[in-house]
């Protein structure tokens, strides 16, 4: 089950959304030494968690939380403009509908689990129901194949880069009913994976 958390809904979901964040410390500053964002031991979190962004959470009817992750406007200052821009070549896409897709995060145990294929799904559905374009995001280089083997349309938005010891590229990824259609089939998910949708969307 997938739960879009945001500043109009957050107080009902304030057990999913603190487990989320011990997920993110324990991929984030444990396993990825990104100590500067450990809060209190316990959670991570960074400038960009605030009432402007939206959270994508897969978790089980136990608020068990399997992964998830944070999308931001691009149209308010944010990680690829303000940390990132020498990863861009030309013009950051800074539009309305064009979100920033970050944090993306899943539990070891939970890694090509049904919960990750959701994840997968729910970002090109949730982009179509809110009339998105797509999303930019800075991710490994080695994903990039794995990603569109999946189905997903990406565009690079320059070459990959080493920052601070890890490799990284600036992409686009584009939102459509065929890529929402290829994801789909790629993962065996045929309806709607969004815990609140209104409407199911089938294969094509």
């Amino acid at each position: 089950m997938i739960r879009v958390v945001h500043n109009g809904n957050s107080s009902q979901f304030a057990e999913v959304m603190d487990r989320q964040f011990r997920l993110r410390h324990e991929v984030f500053v444990k396993e990825r030494g990104w100590t500067e964002f450990d809060r209190d031991g316990f959670h991570e979190k960074d400038q960009y968690d605030n009432e402007s962004a939206v959270y994508v959470v897969a978790a089980d009817e136990r608020n068990n939380v399997a992964g998830g992750f944070r999308l931001y406007p691009t149209t308010l200052p944010h990680m690829l403009v303000e940390h990132f821009p020498i990863l861009v070549d030309s013009a950051i896409p800074q539009r309305r509908d064009v979100l920033e897709l970050t944090r993306f995060a899943m539990r070891k145990t939970e890694r090509r689990s049904r919960h990750y294929f959701e994840l997968l799904v729910a970002i090109q559905e949730y982009g179509l129901d809110e009339g998105l374009a797509g999303y930019t995001s800075v991710i490994n280089p080695l994903r990039l194949p794995i990603l569109q083997g999946f189905g997903f349309d990406i565009e690079p938005l320059g070459l990959p880069q080493m920052i601070q010891g890890e490799a990284a590229i600036a992409v686009l990824f584009s939102v459509s009913e065929s890529c929402l259609s290829r994801v789909r089939k790629s993962v065996n998910i045929e309806t709607s994976v969004l815990d609140d949708a209104v409407a199911n969307r089938r294969i094509a």
